[in-house]
């Protein structure tokens, strides 16, 4: 877990440049790659596609953050508010703006999916594309561009998962070990926290082999728009099965369900909830959307 990965220096000051700030600039830049190449392929006007993926970047990131800021704002406005104790007019500058530090980590992925697939209908219908076509030129790099955003997140320590036996430590600077610390988690003084499940990196590998499935599936698609309802359905199996294994101690659930038995199986404490959170409710639901209508529109493809 490396949250700063090397500091450039400027005469006295110095830059640090943040893991997870730059590993979300490098699938972003993957992402573009892709889509400005297959485009040409399906035969789009380049420079469109171009514009399509700055601002499906652009809406990507921005309802990702907005999302992210929405269920944390209790943090970000005790913040602000500070302790107590006085403070210098930049400290309260820097603490009330600290929801714009999109390098320091906290996007949720489907605050960005919604924004981009808004930004997606609109642009698709002014250019008058199909789309099907459109979607799934756009599906197939975001398992890869995800992947990486993973990986950020694991070096910077958010999005981590229950104590478990198979598992990392996360040192004070993590996300990780500040939330534990903020609810009572870890002793005072605690040089890691305890061995936690790097979720991160399962979604990761998770989401490099949906890229796989949708790189050998592109050159045969059975019908328009079947590659963005194969990744749909894909990363809400994988979603729902890894948020089993999330341990973040401000997710919200719509219930909680404990499964003792396979919480056993899992090597977790029988109490902790498996199901239902937020995203596994939300992930189970497009997921069987996508379902429904990849078996509609491969039925209606078929005759």
């Amino acid at each position: 877990m490396r949250p700063n990965l090397f500091t450039l220096h400027f005469g006295a000051h110095g830059l640090e440049v943040h893991s997870y700030g730059l590993l979300v600039a490098m699938a972003a830049i993957a992402g573009v790659v892709l889509v400005f190449r297959q485009g040409r392929r399906m035969g789009f006007d380049t420079a469109a596609v171009l514009d399509l993926a700055f601002w499906a970047l652009v809406a990507g990131i921005v309802g990702s953050r907005v999302l992210y800021v929405i269920v944390h704002i209790s943090d970000y406005s005790r913040l602000c508010a500070g302790a107590g104790a006085p403070r210098p007019a930049l400290r309260v500058l820097a603490d009330c703006t600290a929801a714009l530090y999109i390098w320091q980590g906290g996007l949720v992925f489907y605050g960005g999916a919604l924004a981009a697939a808004g930004v997606v209908l609109l642009f698709a219908h002014r250019q008058a594309w199909p789309l099907g076509d459109v979607a799934d030129l756009l599906a197939f790099p975001l398992p890869l561009g995800h992947a990486l955003g993973r990986v950020g997140c694991f070096l910077a320590g958010c999005c981590y998962g229950k104590v478990s036996p198979f598992g990392l430590r996360f040192p004070p600077a993590s996300v990780a070990y500040q939330d534990l610390a903020r609810a009572g988690l870890l002793a005072p003084g605690a040089p890691f926290t305890p061995t936690l499940a790097p979720t991160q990196l399962y979604e990761a590998a998770g989401e490099g082999l949906l890229f796989v499935l949708l790189m050998v599936l592109r050159r045969r698609r059975p019908f328009p728009g079947s590659l963005a309802l194969i990744y749909v359905m894909g990363y809400a199996l994988l979603r729902t099965a890894v948020e089993v294994m999330r341990g973040d101690t401000n997710r919200g659930f719509l219930f909680e369900l404990s499964l003792p038995r396979i919480a056993a199986w899992l090597d977790l404490p029988a109490h902790q909830p498996l199901a239902l959170s937020t995203a596994q409710a939300l992930s189970l639901t497009l997921g069987t959307a996508a379902a429904v209508a990849y078996r509609i529109l491969r039925r209606r493809a078929s005759s």
